[in-house]
């Protein structure tokens, strides 16, 4: 017991030691800030990490959260996930020196399975509370764009009266410069061509006492412009350029089997018809519709002797999409409005879904490989699905797979097989809906191209 002791207290002395002795590691003299910024168009989730230490996962257009550290050379990291795999995959490594007071910004664009690294540089701007200015950088990620000017301008000002703040190629960011505080209209052109504008914006008002990097970018599936530009600040929130003639959208679908096929109109005197002969299991496309809370009236089809039901709907944002699924039973019918996330990604089948069967009020959701039929030791992909609420989106790797909806923690189908062709960097969309017999259930195609 004695030699054991003195062992430790020996083995307690060397660490202490070790402990107390001077580091061999530098001694930073300050730190800088890094993020990442997802430019490449159908990437999946990327995640970003340094020294394998997760910064997190950067979306399509979207930032990292800024991160502050001391100015040491490090290892950073970016990943994805792709379907059915249990590990993550390594898309890129760089290494940088981060420099004191220094902002740096990595870039991806090209392929997200092997994506290319731009690191933009710049000093992190301190303000005071005096200060009545903004920072802006504005930089260009769309890669169907060539060389651009970008102009910033307060409302109404002619474009062209002023010169461009920036002019562009891909890949490239602008030196930072001071604005005062106010609204702003930007406006992408080509570089040295005012008649060809590729975007305006509304009025934005930015966050004064910030730094704002101002990226243009192409648009996805859930845009209605074909432009995307936002700024993201030192702190990460993010600011959305709306596109001045880009409306938002509406689709209405017909989910409820005990309405008949209505006209919708959007007054109450029903002489503005927003779209006739909307029929059970159909739907309207999606069509132009203003950024205001409105009620929308739904009479027989070529009729307006009665109203069956009238909603209202919340307003959707400039330049972006809503669904409203139209279900219910007799005369008890009303329209839910969501908005959907009708992004592609390049590494994955998205498959999203409704439940309006109102017979049908929790199901799960099993898939099989084609022709396979739904087995007991099958394991449901969803559990415990609610009826009226979009279903959590299936993410699948390539093939063709049998879709089975069924009772809860059974094995009784209520509708299926219904075939599902999986095509990397497509999505589809599914409307489950009461057919006759109240057991069972019809799975109806309603993709939005």
């Amino acid at each position: 017991m004695k030699r054991t002791f003195l062992l430790l207290a020996c083995v307690s002395t060397l660490l202490l030691a070790a402990c107390t002795s001077e580091s061999q590691l530098p001694n930073p003299t300050g730190k800088g800030t890094i993020r990442a910024i997802n430019a490449i168009p159908g990437a999946p989730e990327i995640g970003f990490l340094i020294e394998e230490f997760s910064l997190g996962g950067v979306v399509y257009k979207a930032s990292s959260a800024p991160e502050e550290y001391d100015d040491f050379s490090y290892d950073f990291g970016f990943q994805i996930l792709n379907p059915g795999d249990n590990a993550f995959t390594r898309v890129a490594t760089e290494t940088l020196k981060v420099e004191a007071d220094r902002d740096h910004i990595f870039l991806l664009t090209g392929d997200a399975s092997a994506p290319t690294v731009t690191v933009w540089n710049g000093d992190v701007r301190t303000f005071v509370a005096a200060d009545t200015v903004l920072e802006a950088r504005f930089s260009h990620a769309s890669t169907t764009l060539g060389a651009v000017d970008v102009y910033f301008d307060a409302p109404g000002t002619v474009l062209g009266t002023n010169p461009p703040v920036a002019t562009l190629s891909f890949g490239e960011i602008a030196p930072a410069a001071d604005y005062e505080t106010g609204p702003y209209v930007l406006t992408v052109t080509d570089a040295g061509d005012l008649d060809t504008v590729h975007f305006s914006s509304d009025e934005a008002e930015l966050l004064p006492r910030f730094a704002h990097v101002i990226t243009i970018f192409d648009g996805d599936e859930n845009d209605v412009s074909p432009i995307h530009v936002r700024s993201m600040t030192a702190v990460g929130n993010p600011f959305i350029f709306t596109a001045a003639d880009s409306p938002p959208q509406i689709r209405f679908i017909h989910g409820a089997s005990t309405l008949e096929t209505v006209d919708v109109y959007d007054d109450d005197v029903l002489t503005s018809l927003v779209f006739g002969g909307l029929d059970f299991k159909g739907t309207t496309g999606y069509l132009d519709t203003l950024t205001e809370a409105r009620t929308f009236y739904f009479t027989p089809a070529n009729s307006i002797a009665t109203t069956l039901f009238e909603q209202q709907i919340s307003a959707p944002a400039q330049g972006t999409f809503a669904d409203v699924y139209v279900i219910g039973d007799t005369d008890a019918w009303n329209g839910i409005r969501f908005i959907p996330d009708r992004q592609r990604v390049s590494n994955a089948f998205r498959l999203r879904s409704y439940p309006a069967a109102f017979n049908h009020q929790v199901y799960d959701v099993y898939l099989t490989d084609r022709d396979v039929p739904l087995a007991e030791d099958d394991t449901a992909v969803l559990f415990n699905v609610g009826y009226g609420f979009v279903a959590p989106t299936i993410t699948l790797g390539a093939g063709e797979f049998d879709l089975y909806i069924a009772v809860p923690g059974e094995k009784t189908v209520i509708a299926g097989p219904y075939p599902i062709d999986a095509v990397l960097g497509e999505l589809a969309e599914l409307l489950i809906v009461d057919t006759v017999d109240p057991a069972t259930a019809e799975i109806v195609d309603i993709t939005a191209p």
